[in-house]
């Protein structure tokens, strides 16, 4: 089951009295289904929403007024083009960003390949990988959703069973606390688009399957 779940972490550094960036601050992980859902450029506009509203982040992501502090830096890895800063949509959703909480400045930095380790959000992997240890997502929790071929066939009960495990997930990270700042970790719903999307990969996948048979078949007489 969790490797049926994808996750997306992110990580504030905060400043201290002297003006140094830290390599300390709350962390926030969503968590989600990767068979009903994906990590998008607009996924990640979703969690930065989200991850600005949050109490945890108030000090580090807000000013006095509320409103997102005028100079934002994001560092990110280069893995998957919803990270590369030239992928066009990225630009587009960083323009959104730039426009929608009127920034003064937003600069996204890539690390490079095989450098993810110097990414402050990487540092903090660690202790939640060891949770993880042990860890036991139970992928039936309210009955089985698959057949006897190991094939779904309630799609609804599995994502009910899908969130479940991703509520366990969640539970089990927020208990974190990594250098006295606390680890917030919640598991995101999938949008209804993205349903409607999985009924035609399914259904394209259910009739390719009748006419490989049909032809199997016909090559048989």
């Amino acid at each position: 089951m969790i490797s049926s779940l994808c996750s997306s972490i992110y990580a504030a550094s905060v400043i201290d009295e002297t003006g140094l960036i830290t390599n300390a601050g709350p962390t926030y992980i969503s968590i989600r289904s990767a068979k009903h859902d994906r990590l998008t450029h607009e996924s990640h506009a979703i969690d930065f929403g989200r991850l600005i509203k949050l109490k945890e982040f108030e000090k580090t992501a807000c000013d006095h007024l509320g409103r997102v502090k005028p100079i934002v830096i994001i560092s990110v890895d280069t893995n998957g083009s919803e990270n590369n800063t030239r992928y066009s949509k990225t630009l587009a959703s960083a323009i959104d960003k730039f426009k929608k909480y009127n920034l003064d400045a937003l600069v996204i930095v890539n690390q490079a390949p095989g450098q993810a380790l110097f990414n402050v959000v990487e540092r903090r992997l660690s202790p939640m990988s060891q949770d993880l240890a042990g860890l036991i997502l139970p992928h039936d929790h309210f009955g089985t959703h698959l057949n006897v071929n190991g094939l779904t066939e309630h799609a609804e009960l599995e994502k009910e069973n899908f969130k479940l495990a991703g509520d366990v997930l969640a539970e089990v990270w927020s208990m974190n606390v990594l250098d006295e700042y606390p680890v917030v970790a919640e598991y995101i719903k999938p949008s209804p688009m993205i349903d409607e999307h999985l009924k035609m990969v399914d259904s394209t996948l259910a009739l390719d399957g009748i006419v490989d048979r049909y032809v199997y078949l016909s090559r048989l007489n």
